[in-house]
């Protein structure tokens, strides 16, 4: 057992005899006594003491005025108030000063106190235990607290479906107030139909943490992409999840673009390479030029390729609904198609984006390619890919310049004929 340090402040040896007498057995306690209050004093700014017991009555400074000055050097440390007349009002006074016991001096008393003081100095050293571990927690907390109310990613708990912690990051995200989030059911803030392309990221695929991206829709009508993470906790005695979640949206639309001009650059390349075999007719040629033109857009509907014939613009290869098509086309000024790339409005109520391209040949408009599709943001690579396939058309009248005519053949297999 670890020793306890007293020390004793009483002005009467006899009294300070008996005490020692108490502590005879108990070779746990070192004792160190003081004769007054000055002493006592000293003495206590000198050495750190587990108790202290203070006779209340003692030559100049009193018991109670050691009592205030102990606690001001100490508020924890237990102080023994020992007196000789044990009165309720002088046990009071003591206690409204802060004495941890009042003890009345007598026989029995003395041989207690090795029992009193052991229990007075385990309790205040569990007590002390326990502000320590509270300190110890507190500052964890204000470090977690800290921590989450600045990270750049969005942290929350989910607890029965709704946020029951939301940092601030988390409401940017979402653009919102950390606040407005808490109690609100997860559902609410990112409802299941706005949530797009969920997977599993495979560069995670060996983590015991899986990592996700996914599009979602913001209350705003914004999208953004975000990838996050979840694991099971135990939040407040309940079941709870962690989440933290990080906006991507800028490396998402980067990865995106990279993949749109890869898609862009393979389609421009396989409508070039239509232009090679010459043996192939010229409409399938044309086809085979729309279906690259499809790839490299993405998420076409309907299109086509229209060149322009004595009877005016002649469809030519088709993608998608001929009805549609030609609706849209009966609806539309030709002259329009054959001018400038554009988006077309349309008054018919189509769900699609409707833009055109004009094909030139020679330096002159020859016809245009016509594309319906969710977004108008492809309309650079149409016109790209519409001056690749006016080039397609200058490959293809190149070649019939270069075929001999039957008159010239027949004048040669008869110059070339023995004689």
């Amino acid at each position: 057992m670890a020793g306890f340090r007293i020390l004793i402040i009483e002005d009467d040896p006899e009294h300070a005899d008996l005490i020692k007498m108490g502590f005879r057995r108990h070779d746990e306690f070192f004792l160190d006594f003081a004769a007054s209050g000055e002493e006592g004093l000293k003495m206590i700014a000198a050495t750190a003491y587990d108790l202290i017991s203070v006779d209340l009555v003692l030559p100049g400074i009193g018991g109670l005025d050691v009592l205030v000055r102990i606690r001001k050097l100490d508020p924890d440390i237990p102080v023994v108030m020992v007196s000789g007349h044990g009165t309720t009002e002088m046990a009071v006074v003591a206690f409204e000063n802060r004495a941890t016991k009042y003890v009345v001096k007598s026989l029995e008393s003395f041989k207690s106190l090795p029992y009193v003081f052991e229990n007075l100095i385990q309790e205040a050293r569990f007590k002390g235990n326990e502000r320590a571990m509270r300190g110890q927690i507190e500052r964890s907390e204000r470090i977690h607290r800290n921590i989450v109310e600045n990270a750049l990613a969005g942290i929350y708990i989910l607890q029965e479906g709704a946020f029951r912690l939301a940092n601030p990051k988390l409401g940017e995200i979402f653009g919102c107030s950390a606040e407005s989030l808490l109690g609100l059911p997860f559902w609410q803030l990112v409802k299941p139909d706005d949530m797009q392309c969920v997977s599993r990221l495979q560069r995670d695929l060996l983590s015991d943490i899986p990592v996700y991206e996914s599009k979602v829709q913001r209350k705003d009508g914004t999208c953004r992409w975000i990838e996050f993470r979840t694991v099971p906790i135990e939040y407040e005695g309940k079941r709870a999840i962690l989440g933290n979640l990080l906006d991507i949206t800028a490396r998402k639309e980067l990865e995106i673009g990279i993949m749109q001009t890869n898609r862009e650059l393979a389609a421009i390349d396989g409508i070039m390479q239509t232009c090679l075999p010459s043996s192939v007719d010229m409409d399938k040629k044309l086809t085979d030029a729309l279906a690259h033109l499809i790839a490299g857009v993405g998420g076409v509907q309907v299109g086509g390729v229209f060149l322009q014939e004595e009877s005016g613009l002649v469809l030519r290869a088709l993608h998608g609904s001929v009805e549609e098509l030609i609706e849209f086309i009966n609806g539309m000024e030709l002259g329009l198609l054959l001018v400038l790339p554009r988006v077309h409005k349309c008054e018919t109520g189509s769900p699609h984006s409707w833009m055109s391209a004009p094909i030139r040949c020679g330096g002159e408009a020859k016809g245009a390619v016509v594309v319906a599709c969710a977004d108008a943001y492809c309309l650079n690579f149409l016109e790209k890919a519409a001056g690749r396939i006016g080039h397609l058309l200058d490959v293809c009248d190149q070649n019939k310049m270069r075929l001999p005519s039957e008159e010239l053949l027949a004048e040669i297999k008869t110059s070339t004929a023995p004689g």
